[in-house]
C-alpha cells in the first residue's frame, strides 16, 4: 500500500514535470527594461511671525535669508535623475508683497541653480508656484550641497510698516520631487 501511494506520487509529478508548458524565454526583453521612481523631499520651510520683520527700534525688516544643507546629490543616485520639480506654497496674510529667491549653492557657497523669482501678492493664502528643472540642460544643480531662500518684503503703497501688534505668520513651504530613469 505504501509502495502504490509512493508510486501515485512520483508518478504524478513526471507527468506535470514532462508535459508543463514551457515557452520560449527571451531574455533580451530584459535590456530594454527601464523603471522610472520618484522620490517627494522638503527642501525650506520656515514660519515668520510679524515681529520678524520689524527691529526693536521699528525700522522694517525688507530681506530675511535662510540658507540651509542640502543633502540629495551626495551619491551616485544622480546618475540616473533626469529631472526635478521644485513647489512652493505660501501663506501671506499681510497686507504687503514679497518675492522669493530659491538658490542652490555648492559647498563654497557659489550659486549652481537659481529658480525664477517669484512674486507673491500681498493677503494671499495657499499660494503655489511650480518649476521644472530639466538635468539635460541644468546639471550644474547636481553639485549642490547647500539651498538658500531669500525673503525680500516690498515697501508699502502709504509707507506704512508692519503692525507688530496683529499676530500674523509667513509661511514658506518647498518640496522637491526627483524623477529617476534607471536602465
Amino acid at each position: 500500500m505504501m509502495k502504490q501511494s509512493l508510486f501515485k506520487v512520483i508518478s504524478c509529478a513526471l507527468l506535470i514535470f514532462f508535459t508543463s508548458c514551457v515557452k520560449d524565454l527571451d531574455f533580451d526583453q530584459a535590456q530594454n527594461f527601464e523603471i522610472s521612481p520618484t522620490f517627494v523631499a522638503s527642501l525650506a520651510y520656515t514660519k515668520l511671525e510679524q515681529t520678524t520683520f520689524v527691529s526693536p527700534t521699528g525700522t522694517e525688516i525688507t530681506r530675511i535669508t535662510d540658507t540651509s544643507n542640502f543633502f540629495v546629490f551626495e551619491n551616485s543616485v544622480t546618475d540616473d535623475l533626469v529631472k526635478i520639480d521644485v513647489d512652493f506654497e505660501i501663506d501671506n496674510p499681510f497686507n504687503r508683497r514679497f518675492t522669493v529667491d530659491f538658490r542652490f549653492l555648492d559647498g563654497a557657497g557659489t550659486e549652481t541653480f537659481r529658480l525664477r523669482q517669484v512674486a507673491v501678492p500681498e493677503n494671499t493664502l495657499n499660494y503655489k508656484y511650480k518649476e521644472e528643472i530639466d538635468l539635460s540642460v541644468n546639471n550644474s544643480i547636481l553639485n549642490s550641497k547647500r539651498i538658500e531662500v531669500i525673503l525680500e518684503l516690498l515697501p508699502s503703497s502709504d509707507g506704512s510698516i508692519i503692525n507688530i501688534n496683529e499676530r500674523k505668520v509667513f509661511t514658506f513651504k518647498s518640496a522637491g520631487t526627483f524623477y529617476f530613469k534607471i536602465n
